[in-house]
């Protein structure tokens, strides 16, 4: 599935509340790239992850899995040779010890959770690596019995130390005159006293630094020099011994490569399943059914960014019917319907639980197309209306079965009555491809052409009239309304003027309706009505004569001529059709088409119709009857 599908159904948003619930940064990415897949298989153990991982938070609540900062930068330092510090082999002991800690706690879940108690016995304990980093490392430092040499040097530094200071202590004492103050400190790696600058030459010692200042002057009794020296010999040692514990350290590490590395993989792979139960948790979700090929039975979902707050949905689709056309007023939750469907598939596809009912079926799709929202292109001089054919162009390209298609809007931005024919066949397109539709329109033409064709459905939003509120409810079975009149009666219009528009939108057109306002000079307005019909008979055709019809870039044959209002019938493609004759141009008059006398009911009478007639003409047949909404 692309990425356009994600951003447009917010599955990224899904994902990033995911990797919240994730404590490691190897399970927070896991999380933010996990994608939609279509093994059955997969789907149904993944999905019984997220179960098993919800059982065992409900009955502990503590889970003992790792941050895993570190650790993996600790193994590649051992696996090149570089030895990690010593707060680093404390923290990879501490890594250790929560997945000795993990392995316990998980097999002890094995009945409530057969599957990923079963991961548990592929971790590593490493007993004999977490002995040694507790014996050589403590409090971020190598314990002075990591080794009988080093425990030996430091016996001798802790002894040289404590001579250099009660040298120091007597020294103090003795030429305390001679000092700024009272302290030791410790300059280049020497014990130093405070000097002050003017007794410099009388004090018996070396300058090893001065203030800024230049008033005090830190100097090296000479009493002291052999000390120190010998205090320096057993630094080094010290660090050459503690670089030999670190390296066998190193060295122990870098064995057990592969089994440190399958120990991150298991704490990572228990950190993001816990992560799902968590986030199934926060939601209320459920794990449903996985039913390949028997299309959708959706109970109670709700948007997952919604919160629980959210109208709970109901519909099904694929079964009884691929397509599902939803109509309704505006705001009323139709956008949020369709997006909730194609949300919930690609999160179960991913083995996410999702906020329905358990009971809930989903079948497994392939792919899902979206066409969603303003698709205005700024950069490409492209109108609302051209992107948005340009994407389901895209979409056409591509749908088939086991893919569902989710259109918002289809056909608007455009000419009504234009929009409304490319609207309908394009979701006749698509359902002959074999893939599953959901669609939300405005177009009343639609929902009748939905309660018409086999294997589509209505659907509508539920609006409360007298408060005037959409309730967000999805009604299947039945086609919805704008609720453009009921809204604007019950805000005051007046009751004429709702009856009027009543009347021209039950029309077949615009066309067909007679336009008589109320005027008080009525024969003024008889006789204007008079000249208009008469200007709209100059052109005069025939009953056969064929005519071209610009705006749907074909001919129509005459059938009946034009009325007082200058409407005529005629036959387009087989079909009948009512049009102002304004809307049609000449194209080849009825005398050049057919030879003189020639039977026009053959043009424009059924076969069985004109038997009938020919029967009529030439005798009485008792019970014979031609239907005239057939003529």
């Amino acid at each position: 599935m692309n990425n356009k599908t994600f951003e447009v159904l917010e599955f990224n948003k899904v994902l990033e509340l995911l990797s919240e619930f994730a404590m490691s940064e190897k399970a927070k990415i896991r999380s933010r790239e996990l994608t939609p897949i279509t093994d059955e298989g997969k789907i149904k153990r993944w999905l019984n992850e997220t179960s098993e991982a919800c059982t065992i938070i409900e009955k502990s609540s503590s889970i003992p899995v790792h941050s895993l900062h570190g650790v993996e930068q600790i193994l590649t330092l051992a696996d090149k040779g570089y030895m990690p510090t010593p707060e680093q082999f404390e923290f990879l002991g501490a890594f250790l010890d929560s997945v000795k800690k993990i392995k316990r706690f998980m097999i002890k879940q094995e009945y409530h959770a057969p599957t990923i108690s079963s991961y548990a016995y592929s971790l590593y304990e490493l007993s004999d690596l977490v002995d040694e980093i507790s014996r050589c490392i403590r409090n971020n430092q190598v314990d002075d019995y990591a080794s009988r040499s080093l425990t030996k040097i430091r016996g001798k530094i802790i002894t040289i130390e404590e001579k250099i200071k009660t040298k120091l202590t007597q020294i103090m004492k003795s030429f305390s005159s001679y000092l700024q103050e009272q302290v030791v400190s410790v300059r280049n790696g020497r014990y130093v006293v405070p000097v002050k600058n003017e007794y410099k030459r009388k004090f018996s010692g070396a300058i090893v630094d001065q203030s800024s200042s230049g008033q005090t002057v830190f100097m090296e009794p000479h009493d002291l020099n052999k000390l120190q020296d010998e205090l320096g010999y057993l630094k080094v040692e010290e660090e050459v011994e503690v670089q030999k514990i670190l390296g066998h350290l190193t060295d122990l590490t870098a064995s057990y490569k592969q089994e440190l590395l399958i120990n991150i993989e298991g704490m990572v792979s228990y950190d993001f399943i816990f992560a799902k139960a968590k986030l199934s948790q926060s939601m209320k979700g459920n794990e449903v059914q996985i039913k390949q090929y028997e299309g959708f039975q959706i109970f109670n979902a709700r948007h997952p960014l919604l919160g629980l707050n959210a109208v709970p949905l109901t519909l099904s689709l694929g079964q009884e019917y691929m397509a599902l056309v939803i109509t309704g007023p505006n705001t009323g939750g139709k956008t949020v319907t369709i997006k909730t469907v194609g949300l919930l598939s690609m999160m179960v596809q991913s083995g996410l639980h999702v906020p329905a009912d358990s009971f809930s079926t989903f079948s497994i799709v392939k792919n899902i197309f979206v066409d969603i929202g303003d698709h205005q292109s700024i950069e490409h001089s492209l109108s609302t209306f051209s992107s948005h054919i340009q994407n389901v162009i895209d979409i056409l390209r591509q749908s088939r079965e086991d893919t569902l298609v989710i259109l918002d809007e289809i056909g608007s931005g455009t000419d009504p009555r234009e929009g409304m024919g490319l609207a309908i066949s394009i979701l006749e397109e698509i359902y002959n491809s074999g893939a599953m539709l959901i669609a939300t329109t405005h177009y009343s033409e639609i929902k009748d052409y939905a309660e018409k064709a086999e294997g589509f459905q209505n659907g509508s939003m539920d609006f409360d009239i007298h408060t005037l509120q959409p309730l967000y409810k999805l009604i299947v079975g039945k086609g919805g309304d704008s609720q453009a009149f009921s809204i604007a009666q019950k805000l005051g219009m007046p009751a004429n003027i709702i009856n009027r528009a009543k009347e021209i939108s039950n029309s077949r057109s615009t066309e067909e309706v007679a336009i008589v306002p109320k005027t008080k000079n009525r024969k003024k307005f008889e006789r204007k009505i008079e000249k208009v019909r008469s200007e709209k008979h100059t052109r005069n055709y025939q009953i056969g004569d064929a005519v071209w019809i610009p705006h749907l870039h074909t001919k129509g044959i005459v059938e009946m001529t034009a009325n007082a209002i200058g409407e005529m019938k005629l036959i387009v493609k087989g079909e009948k059709m009512t049009l102002n004759h304004k809307r049609v141009k000449p194209f080849i008059q009825a005398e050049e088409l057919y030879p003189n006398e020639y039977d026009m009911d053959q043009v424009f009478d059924a076969k069985d119709i004109r038997k009938k007639k020919k029967l009529m003409d030439r005798k009485f047949v008792e019970g014979l009857t031609i239907d005239i909404d057939q003529e």
